[in-house]
């Protein structure tokens, strides 16, 4: 059985779509299974990278969080042995706490820790960039990740699915959509067929797969990093047209 990165998800079949996709997790944690733990993290840290260069563009009425782009670089700092493991681990813990307050409203691992909450009112205090929760939940999981040395791909597969293939095809294709109070599992099942046999939806397949290609050929981190300053899952004109505070308007 062919590993997912080598997988041609476009000449699928709209079934074989759907099958490709409720198999994603343990697709891509069986591909990667017998790789080391350093690629495992660099496949991840492409792939948000990726991301992070278009979800910046997006949302033109909403702050940019500067503290999503301040979290990828420190991603890419301890990689390279730029920020020792206890200057990342002490960030990733802050980070994780005021995502906790923000995602949910419990601050209780704020009160316990004067840094976190520090941290907190530094770069969260005027949070008001809904368009980026998504974001900021799975990406703090790669932190989280990268701190206890054990990848899984649910960070990855949140995005993909709880935002990518959720919300934005619908900026680019014509696909069923519900816009009343919610789907039935029929609707469901056609929305989900409809999104993934999209170009669109293929293209982003394609670029993950690539990215997942690009972290096994062991190219120099400098090398890479640069190279990642301008790849992107859509162009940042693309990317101006996704802002959810319109899906919300439209289900007023």
């Amino acid at each position: 059985m062919k590993p997912i990165y080598e997988i041609d998800f476009s000449v699928l079949n709209e079934n074989e779509k759907v099958e490709f996709m409720y198999d994603l997790y343990d697709s891509m944690e069986a591909g990667f299974q017998e790789i080391q733990f350093p690629i495992q993290l660099l496949a991840q840290t492409l792939i948000f990278t990726r991301w992070w260069n278009s979800y910046k563009y997006m949302a033109p009425n909403e702050p940019t969080p500067q503290i999503l782009e301040t979290a990828i670089e420190l991603l890419w700092d301890f990689q390279e042995e730029k920020c020792d493991p206890k200057t990342f681990a002490r960030f990733q813990k802050s980070l994780s706490d005021s995502a906790l307050e923000i995602l949910t409203g419990d601050d209780s691992e704020l009160n316990a820790d004067s840094e976190s909450e520090a941290f907190y009112q530094r770069h969260f205090q005027q949070w008001d960039a809904m368009s980026y929760e998504v974001f900021l939940s799975n990406l703090c999981t790669v932190l989280e990740e990268a701190v206890s040395q054990e990848i899984t791909w649910d960070a990855v597969e949140g995005v993909v699915d709880g935002d990518i293939g959720d919300t934005m095809i619908d900026f680019f294709e014509t696909v069923y959509k519900n816009d009343s109070n919610g789907y039935y599992p029929s609707e469901l099942d056609q929305r989900e067929k409809e999104i993934y046999n999209t170009p669109t939806f293929a293209r982003v397949i394609a670029l993950l797969q690539q990215d997942m290609r690009t972290a096994l050929k062991r190219i120099p981190l400098p090398e890479l990093r640069a190279q990642y300053q301008s790849e992107y899952l859509f162009s940042p004109e693309e990317s101006a047209k996704i802002s959810y505070q319109n899906v919300q308007a439209d289900n007023l």
